[in-house]
């Protein structure tokens, strides 16, 4: 039985491989910078509008695209998480110097929740290309010969 991932249009190894460093380093920098930027922004009426929130919502949804389009796979999708979460739960501890860069406030679980959230429901929605979890195409039912019509001379 063929695989799904065969054929022309399977990207090659080395994409792969590519792809899915490049997703890591992603969220390692999408992480590292939105952590930083959560308490920045314009507050307009005294209200904030995070970078840092906005960072892990748009900023990981489109990696997260963008991985699995090269990808083809919900993986690719996932694997932002890979890099991102680790350094944000390492910059969300606190130190024995008492240093912290993520606050347990609202903004800080937002960040937590939109960040871990976003590339889960980019890997959930739509059809993968490629990967276990992509279905083969369906084939197409079988045809069942018409009979002819009857003559009308009745011979």
């Amino acid at each position: 039985m063929a695989s799904v991932a065969s054929g022309p249009h399977a990207p090659g190894r080395v994409l792969l491989g590519g792809s899915y460093a490049f997703g890591v380093l992603a969220g390692f920098v999408l992480g590292l910078y939105g952590v930083v930027l959560v308490a920045a922004g314009p507050r307009p009426g005294g209200f904030l509008i995070s970078v840092g929130l906005l960072m892990a919502l748009i900023g990981n949804a489109g990696a997260a695209l963008l991985v699995r389009w090269l990808t083809g796979t919900r993986l690719g999708a996932m694997i932002i998480l890979v890099g991102w979460l680790p350094i944000v739960l390492a910059l969300a501890s606190s130190r024995t110097e008492g240093d912290l860069l993520l606050k347990a406030s609202a903004t800080g679980y937002l960040f937590l929740g939109i960040g871990v959230l976003t590339p889960v429901v980019v890997a959930v929605v739509g059809k993968a290309r490629r990967g276990l979890t992509a279905l083969p195409p369906m084939a197409a039912p079988p045809r069942v010969p018409s009979r002819p019509a009857p003559r009308a001379g009745g011979g």
